[in-house]
């Protein structure tokens, strides 16, 4: 029987069937980066264009398969390719070195984290979306952060990645109107540092302390004494469930709230209220979560954590409202809301009874 065309209005239109496919074979992308990180090929570009052959000698590894992923490295912006299967590394690819020089802030502990660690959670979405639990505690037991406490590296490539994505951000945040009138932030979950680091490297008279779990000291001192802010700097063991330090003039929370259900964040909320002095600000970096989402880069950007705060830790992203309703039962209100470079934003905090600042730029 001869086959029967559809009629126009029941035809996919073929740029959408493409994207769709884009999106269901999405995920090579981020192997062929984990491939070309765990093989080290960025430092062996470096310092500029080699032969297949040479390569695959020094790696050990099949001449063939090195190839085909160095053709894909190129189609991703990573590699540029010559004659004579002669291949050197781009700008971008840069990125993915461990010391990227003067091409930014390295992405490589990024890639390490999504295409390992992070990597069997996203196969077991259909089980958080069912049943709403983390795939993480069906994986491995541990819902929270425990898992890092394990010895295994895996906090090292968790803090690694932390500073990666956190790197993206820190030009925009360091030009807040409000550094001129603080003396002393405190980086509420801070990891090791990398945050109030870059704010005390930018405004001199800045004096910080690293808050986190014992898992991130060593880090977090390390990163202190390279930056050469050991005399403005220290690093406070302790969890934010509990108690936050006191008598500080901004809190900076930056990735915080997302990771956990409402019922944590409340508890968090009340510990940091608890350590605000009357006019001490808050500053609160996520995600904002539209109420509507589209097809732009930052909403993908945001459904794509919220999932990933699903499957991993029971957290979500939450709209402004959410947020609001979620920090007023606490006796904090939002006084401004900035977007920051790739998806996030700075909502800045006051206590309740404050009065409402300047609105910025006025």
């Amino acid at each position: 029987m001869a086959s029967r065309r559809l009629p126009d209005r029941a035809r996919v239109p073929a740029r959408a069937a493409t994207r769709l496919l884009q999106d269901i074979v999405g995920a090579w992308r981020c192997q062929a980066l984990h491939a070309a990180v765990q093989l080290q090929i960025p430092e062996h570009l470096a310092d500029g264009p080699r032969t297949v052959s040479n390569l695959s000698a020094v790696l050990a590894c099949s001449p063939d398969g090195l190839a085909r992923l160095l053709r894909a490295l190129c189609v991703l912006g990573v590699c540029t390719g010559y004659r004579g299967e002669r291949f050197g590394l781009s700008r971008t690819g840069r990125l993915l070195c461990a010391d990227p020089g003067d091409a930014g802030a390295s992405m490589r502990p990024l890639v390490q984290w999504w295409g390992g660690p992070l990597w069997p959670m996203w196969g077991e979405l259909f089980y958080s979306v069912r049943t709403g639990l983390s795939a993480r505690r069906k994986l491995t037991g541990d819902a929270r952060y425990e898992y890092l406490d394990k010895g295994d590296g895996v906090a090292q490539l968790f803090h690694g990645a932390q500073r990666a994505m956190t790197a993206l951000i820190l030009d925009d945040l360091a030009q807040w109107r409000g550094w001129d009138n603080v003396r002393t932030v405190v980086d509420v979950g801070g990891g090791h540092g990398q945050l109030a680091l870059a704010m005390l490297a930018r405004h001199r008279d800045l004096r910080g302390v690293v808050f986190d779990l014992p898992n991130a000291l060593e880090g977090a001192h390390e990163a202190i004494a390279s930056a050469g802010l050991e005399s403005r700097c220290r690093f406070e063991p302790g969890s934010f469930f509990d108690a936050v330090p006191a008598g500080a003039d901004c809190y900076l929370l930056k990735s915080i709230l997302h990771n956990w259900d409402d019922a944590h964040c409340a508890k968090l909320i009340a510990a940091l209220r608890a350590a605000l002095s009357p006019k001490a600000r808050v500053l609160v970096i996520e995600r904002v979560r539209p109420t509507h989402v589209r097809g732009s880069a930052r909403d993908e950007g945001v459904v794509r954590t919220d999932l990933n705060m699903l499957a991993g830790l029971g957290g979500r992203e939450r709209t402004l409202d959410e947020y609001g309703a979620l920090l007023g039962e606490a006796g904090l209100r939002i006084d401004s809301v900035s977007a920051l470079s790739f998806e996030f934003s700075v909502i800045e905090l006051r206590s309740a009874n404050q009065s409402i600042s300047a609105p910025p730029g006025s």
